[in-house]
């Protein structure tokens, strides 16, 4: 193996999972995050066996078992009736079948675990403050330059970097993400302060007329992520403070009146435009490749982004240990493993999206077959997702 470090823009959960799955086979990295640190945007997220397994396998089971909480159900609801249509039975069952558990975190918890496992290995360098702008490259190693005027030599570069990835750009500047039709509003709020509705130990999903809301324990339990979704676009592609609330609260107008005034009890909601990348031909050009959304980016209603992240970043990791200085066979191995697995989820996210966001006579439709469909049904119907 050669010497230089492998260099990863990004320090999200791709990047550092990357990192960490390299280390553990004696690679060399450096990880840049343009922040002043490194800090995770967002609240909380789902992980499910196929993510938890491969996290597990890095040797953070017991890390995540504190952090994290682990929902006896997912229960599945109307928003506008109130009335629950189904539920899935995750705990044991889950474990049993999948051989992990389905767990919630904060991003913030799951990024810290990451950061302090990498604490232990002296071939990894984390560096704060470096925004990546371009690299250079030749048959023998990647440039990477900042913005700072630094540069960083390596013998690969790896874009992980999200959906508005700037290493995508230098070389696939035709592959931009696009507008998804979709707002996620987002909040983190303590469970003593949150209205009940929203204190249950497990992950509800309330199904409403072109939207839903989807809330569960994280922090040990100590706080309540909030995630609704509806129907919106902006242009600005950062969170933001100054969306109006009440354009959350109009959407959410045929909710049920205490499921509605519950979230309107919630103060602190930011709002994010849902962007989508489609899996595309080219994700590595020479020495660089791409991981995570900064090769596809998905909507969030299979709960998949982060999990999709992670296993790149173990198939990327045995791929390149495995070829040595091959890089050309590493990156095609890589996507020709990923592409199709990305895009069926990537498909079904958008399928899952029509149900859950069905109106009229559809909402009807959908709700009588929840009613009537086996709970262990529900699950299986994930196994080809949480077994991969």
């Amino acid at each position: 193996m050669a010497t230089s470090p492998i260099l990863i823009v990004g320090g999200g959960i791709g990047g550092l999972s990357l990192a960490l799955e390299l280390a553990k086979r004696n690679i060399a990295c450096q990880v840049f995050e343009q922040a002043a640190e490194f800090s995770e945007v967002g609240a909380g997220l789902q992980l499910s066996p196929n993510a938890v397994r491969r996290l597990e396998a890095l040797g953070l089971g017991t890390v995540l078992s504190i952090a994290a909480c682990a929902p006896p159900k997912i229960m599945i609801g109307d928003a506008v009736s109130k009335q629950t249509l189904n539920e899935i039975h995750l705990g044991q069952n889950a474990q049993e079948r999948y051989k992990a558990p389905y767990l919630v975190i904060a991003r913030q918890d799951l990024q810290s675990i990451l950061l302090d496992a990498l604490e232990a290995y002296e071939c990894v360098e984390l560096v704060c403050n470096k925004k990546f702008i371009t690299y250079s490259q030749n048959a023998h190693h990647i440039t990477a330059e900042m913005t700072d005027g630094s540069s960083y030599q390596g013998q690969l570069l790896i874009g992980a970097d999200g959906v508005w990835s700037r290493v995508r750009h230098m070389f696939a500047p035709e592959q931009k993400p696009k507008q998804s039709g979709f707002m996620a509003w987002r909040a983190l709020v303590e469970a003593s302060d949150a209205p009940s509705l929203f204190t249950s130990a497990n992950v509800h999903a309330w199904l409403g007329p072109n939207s839903h809301l989807v809330h569960y324990r994280v922090c040990g339990g100590e706080k309540i992520n909030l995630v609704a979704v509806t129907k919106g676009k902006a242009l600005d592609k950062t969170w933001s403070d100054d969306t109006p609330k009440e354009a959350l609260y109009e959407e959410l107008r045929p909710f049920n009146g205490q499921l509605r005034q519950a979230v309107m009890d919630v103060s602190n909601w930011t709002a994010w435009p849902l962007m989508i990348l489609n899996p595309f031909n080219n994700w590595s050009k020479g020495r660089a490749v791409l991981l995570g959304d900064a090769a596809h980016a998905i909507v969030p209603f299979l709960a998949q982004g982060a999990a999709m992240a992670i296993e790149d970043a173990a198939c990327l990791a045995a791929l390149i240990s495995d070829t040595k200085d091959e890089h050309t066979t590493a990156f095609e191995s890589f996507k020709a493993k990923r592409f199709r697995r990305c895009q069926r989820v990537l498909s079904k996210s958008i399928y899952q999206a029509q149900i859950y966001h069905a109106a009229g006579r559809l909402a009807k439709i959908r709700n009588g077959g929840l009613k009537m469909l086996p709970s262990s049904l529900l699950l299986r119907q994930y196994d080809w997702l949480y077994k991969g």
